[in-house]
């Protein structure tokens, strides 16, 4: 029996991430609001800071995880590129000896005789 808990597993833990996300960024509507107004506290600017550096650094983190698939789906469109110009030389060479079997064919029926 599985007896991994639901943040154990990939969706719970992507789960607590959302609303690890979505808790910091109420918090930075609060807090961006707040300094409008010209009311934040030190503790709320250190929280505000904090906030901000995790956007940021969570942003850059999906900017490379983004970059690393675009390189991966680049090279798997240069193998494709590849297969499919390999299969069309294949089927060009087939065509030419297809072509040159059947321009020997009288050769061979003209030997089956004798």
């Amino acid at each position: 029996m599985n007896t991994r808990t639901r943040t154990d597993s990939r969706r719970g833990r992507r789960e607590r991430r959302e609303g690890e996300r979505d808790a910091r960024r109420s918090r930075l509507r609060v807090l961006l609001s707040r300094a409008d107004r010209g009311v934040l506290t030190p503790e709320e600017s250190a929280l505000l800071r904090a906030d901000i550096e995790a956007e940021i650094a969570e942003c850059d983190t999906h900017r490379r995880i983004a970059g690393g698939q675009q390189a991966a789906a680049m090279r798997l469109q240069h193998r494709v590129e590849a297969a499919e110009q390999c299969i069309a030389e294949t089927e060009a060479e087939r065509d030419r000896y297809a072509a040159e079997a059947e321009a020997l064919r009288p050769y061979a029926i003209e030997e089956g005789r004798r």
